[in-house]
């Protein structure tokens, strides 16, 4: 594994006697507050590189107009501290939160280990055991990333569903991989695997700690191509997005990827792509709305 030693320490602290114990003082600390335990399962929002508050914006938008609750947002400051806006809503089955991060262009062990921080928080303070969550670009594989560093922790809030859009988990156009230079082979394996980068973790690193990643979560892995013989939604390449399948493999519960072709597809478009919300929120609550389709590619 070729993370720094401080990036190294920030995730092993899952697995470590010491990291374990950190977790559980700040958790009966929280508890001290509030003790009870929810039902409510909420719905984390994770933006990638660069992303803010507005990534999510229409996805958001799109959920309350479906009836789903207002959001929380908890942004995370360059510090590491939580900041929380908004109400809790003790009533509402699903809450929906906003996760922002203020340095946005932080490598993901350190986005892993601020993750964490919202998931003891939630723990800890609104008696959260099970949550969702959607991530888009490089959130997507710090949501698999946290999932395989601390899934096991059974203190902690449990993943029950995972969505994944447009996530660069073998490479990202322009950084360490170019246009039509990969393809998956009939089981899914990826002809070249690619290293680290400044940011992201290799596929390697993710490959080998999938067993760590919740047994029991369901995963529906979205990606886009913009039809344009790139074979790609601009800056991810398909063959990087549906990596995530041979990645995980056989572990979760359950696995789903669809894809979406045209302009509606490019990489910062495909969040805001009504048919991709109305898809994310029938996986993630059930939803009974129903729209035309998109033309759209699904394995």
């Amino acid at each position: 594994m070729d993370l720094s030693l401080v990036e190294l320490a920030v995730i092993s602290g899952a697995t470590s006697a010491i990291g374990r114990l950190r977790t559980h003082r700040k958790l009966a600390r929280w508890q001290r507050q509030r003790p009870t335990i929810t039902p409510q399962v909420p719905t984390l929002f994770v933006h990638g590189l660069r992303g803010s508050s507005k990534t999510m914006k229409e996805m958001l938008t799109a959920a309350v107009k479906f009836g789903y609750h207002q959001p929380l947002t908890i942004h995370i400051t360059h510090a590491g501290k939580l900041k929380v806006s908004g109400r809790w809503d003790n009533s509402v089955a699903h809450p929906l939160i906003q996760i922002t991060f203020g340095n946005n262009q932080a490598r993901l062990a350190f986005q892993v280990r601020w993750l964490h921080e919202v998931m003891i928080y939630l723990r800890g303070q609104h008696g959260v055991q099970a949550y969702n969550a959607v991530g888009h670009s490089a959130g997507s594989v710090a949501l698999v990333a946290y999932a395989e560093a601390y899934g096991q922790d059974e203190w902690l809030p449990q993943l029950q569903k995972l969505v994944t859009i447009a996530g660069p988990f073998n490479g990202v156009i322009g950084m360490n991989e170019s246009h039509n230079t990969n393809s998956l082979a009939a089981s899914g394996r990826p002809k070249i695997v690619y290293p680290k980068n400044f940011w992201l973790p290799s596929y390697a690193d993710l490959y080998r700690d999938r067993q760590h990643f919740p047994a029991t979560a369901a995963v529906l892995n979205i990606y886009g191509d913009i039809n344009d013989g790139t074979h790609s939604d601009r800056y991810i390449s398909t063959a990087s997005a549906r990596s995530l399948r041979y990645l995980l493999g056989s572990v979760p519960a359950s696995f789903r990827e669809v894809g979406f072709r045209g302009a509606a597809a490019e990489h910062s478009r495909l969040h805001d792509n009504p048919h991709v919300q109305e898809l994310v929120f029938d996986f993630l609550f059930h939803a009974t709305h129903r729209h035309p389709v998109a033309p759209k590619m699904t394995t």
